[in-house]
């Protein structure tokens, strides 16, 4: 049977000088919070998604987000594990919404037969996506994370903002640039 020991649970260790190193660029911190902290962000992170591999997925985003906003954090406290609690709290129930509009989309938009592309259009699609997955991993993290979660996850710019600690205008204004450089660097190939 496990039981909790209290570094596991995070519960009487003090954070801060992890915090520290982690905002002066150090990713060693960022491991060991991950090493203090994942398991609690995870089980927080199930317990709204019920889905392994999305629990899995925004744990480790919710790490990403600690790491990108590394000189924002605030702690209360000393431990850095209620800020990443509500962090994944918030970025699984917009995966829970995102995944709920999927379905109903997926529901009403149900294709006649005639609607369906063919194998020479399923090809020039996905080399469209390839050179589009191409230009996104050359963009910054944080952008990334903005195309992931409104051109992808179907966020609104409010809610990929409150996922990713920044403002309504910051995420709507990168994700016009990333548009614009997209369009640019995908335009009419010879």
């Amino acid at each position: 049977m496990y039981a909790p020991t209290p570094e596991s649970t995070g519960s009487s260790v003090d954070d801060r000088p992890a915090v520290e190193r982690l905002r002066h660029g150090d990713r060693d911190a960022l491991t060991e919070l991950y090493q203090r902290h994942g398991a609690s962000v995870y089980w927080n992170a199930y317990g709204v998604l019920r889905s392994r591999p999305d629990a899995e997925e925004m744990t480790a985003d919710a790490f990403l987000t600690l790491w990108t906003r590394r000189r924002e954090v605030q702690l209360y406290g000393v431990s850095v594990l209620p800020w990443l609690i509500v962090t994944v709290k918030n970025l699984s129930r917009n995966r829970l919404r995102a995944n709920q509009r999927r379905t109903a989309d997926s529901l009403d938009a149900a294709d006649p037969p005639s609607a369906r592309a063919s194998a020479e259009e399923l090809a020039a699609l996905d080399e469209a996506m390839a050179l589009v997955r191409e230009v996104v991993d050359r963009l910054p993290a944080v952008d990334q994370e903005i195309f992931r979660l409104c051109l992808v996850e179907e966020l609104t710019y409010k809610e990929a903002a409150a996922a990713l600690g920044l403002k309504h205008g910051s995420v709507r204004n990168r994700l016009s640039r990333m548009r614009t450089r997209l369009q640019s660097e995908l335009g009419p190939r010879s």
